[in-house]
């Protein structure tokens, strides 16, 4: 009895090869998109921190010095591409990357462009391993950010207090500011045979939410309740633990009114003040510290000093038409 045997035709044979070169094929090209996609967005995610932070450093010294950015504009565009070319390259794993120079899109903003650079080839576009398999041997990646500055508007004043116009020096002198008009504080214009600036007020915002907490908006400018309680709101000494030996932004109102529970501020500016101590009932810390600021027996208030300061807040927003206490503001726009 004879076997058949089937057979396929000449011509079939080798296919698995050619199956197997063209599988090849496309497994280098999934791990061209997997390997160098992954590298780009690792390069772009450095870019974009080097970009935020370049932007936000020319930003903060634009604020802390407006004369530097209204210098001619090519001071001013040299100044700004070296401080970008620092942290952009700070920001980078090789320490390398290409840096524009610096526009400015109005007189208080500053846009940075950062793309790409090879440490090793000083090439200005990031070299791939697996994608030259399908002809790209190379792609620049980019990023860029925006940031502006201004003054402090509307936020949170995470001490519900108002500070008088007359205790607001910024000569960085230490001083104890009052909540009661009494020994030891800043000496202010009172209508209360008290002391107090406010007859029946010591200072505090009224704080419903009894958080340490209320918005202010200078802007708005709307008259905010006064708190006639003497003794620390609920929750306070936990945020004066927490901003000990912190600068944290304080409103400093321009009018007062009324008394008792009929009190009111209407919110002026926002100031930056450096909190190196307080005393309370029941509650103080370094208020005997400094020769000159000492605060103990009845005293009852905050020692600290008005400072030239830069805030990143971003819960805070800013406004042309908020004066400018010494305090100021930066943000990215992107």
């Amino acid at each position: 009895m004879r076997r058949l045997i089937s057979r396929g035709p000449d011509n079939e044979r080798g296919a698995i090869g050619v199956i197997v070169a063209l599988a090849m094929v496309a497994l280098l090209g999934c791990v061209a998109i997997t390997v160098d996609v992954g590298a780009m967005y690792a390069e772009r995610a450095q870019l974009q921190s080097g970009a935020d932070s370049a932007a936000l450093a020319i930003a903060q010294q634009c604020s802390t010095n407006p004369v530097s950015c209204a210098a001619t504009t090519s001071t001013r565009a040299a100044t700004a591409r070296a401080t970008a070319q620092a942290y952009a390259n700070a920001n980078s794993n090789d320490l390398e990357s290409n840096v524009d120079t610096p526009d400015f899109p109005t007189a208080a903003s500053v846009h940075v462009s950062v793309t790409s650079r090879d440490a090793a080839t000083d090439a200005g576009a990031l070299a791939l391993m697996f994608a030259p398999v399908l002809g790209i041997d190379s792609t620049t990646v980019a990023a860029e950010a925006t940031a502006r500055w201004g003054n402090p508007a509307a936020g949170p004043a995470m001490l519900p207090l108002a500070f008088a116009p007359c205790v607001f020096n910024l000569s960085g002198s230490i001083q104890i500011l009052s909540r009661h008009g009494d020994s030891g504080g800043t000496v202010c214009d009172s209508t209360s045979p008290s002391g107090q600036l406010l007859p029946g007020g010591f200072g505090w915002l009224d704080d419903p939410t009894g958080r340490c907490f209320t918005r202010v908006d200078v802007v708005v400018n709307s008259r905010m309740s006064s708190d006639t309680g003497a003794s620390l709101p609920s929750n306070c000494a936990s945020v004066l633990s927490r901003y000990k030996d912190r600068t944290l932004l304080v409103p400093v109102y321009e009018e007062k009114g009324g008394s008792g529970s009929g009190g009111w501020y209407k919110i002026r500016g926002w100031a930056a003040f450096t909190l190196l101590g307080w005393n309370f009932p029941g509650n103080s810390y370094n208020n005997q510290a400094y020769a000159d600021a000492k605060c103990k027996g009845s005293c009852k208030g905050l020692i600290g000093r008005f400072v030239r300061f830069v805030s990143l807040d971003e819960r805070f927003t800013m406004s042309a038409t908020a004066p400018n206490l010494g305090s100021s503001l930066v943000t990215l726009t992107h």
